[in-house]
């Protein structure tokens, strides 16, 4: 995983630096952005320094975790592979002749070809690991 603190850092200083600014420079009445912009520069300042200090005192877990896949982990990425192109092209076929008789809009098809696929990918991902 990418390690994003300086980013974050910046981002954050650079937001409140913003706010601080249009804080004092807004005379107008009302409400004030720069609060807003203020308060969130801190939350994203106080959130990247937390998650700094919990990477830099778990790097032993996150070296034994980021292994590379072992053969199990292979033979279930394939298996669900095959068993999702088998299951879109059914679908596709399904869709292709329902269009026949119905009319279905693009985006709608689209759309319920991403969701099965979702689901068929999660539940088949969840009958390996529990078979193999």
């Amino acid at each position: 995983m990418k390690n994003l603190f300086i980013q974050r850092l910046l981002y954050s200083t650079l937001l409140m630096a913003l706010g601080f600014i249009q804080i004092n420079l807004d005379t107008s009445e009302g409400f004030n952005f720069g609060h807003v912009m203020l308060f969130i520069g801190g939350i994203i300042l106080l959130i990247s320094i937390i998650s700094y200090l919990k990477s830099r005192n778990n790097k032993l877990l996150e070296k034994e975790m980021s292994k590379e896949y072992d053969e199990r982990d292979i033979l279930i990425d394939g298996k669900v592979a095959h068993f999702l192109i088998r299951f879109l092209m059914y679908e596709i076929l399904i869709i292709m002749f329902l269009t026949n008789f119905v009319v279905i809009p693009t985006n709608t098809a689209l759309l319920i070809v991403l969701i099965s696929l979702i689901i068929s990918e999660f539940g088949s991902r969840k009958y390996y690991n529990h078979v193999l």
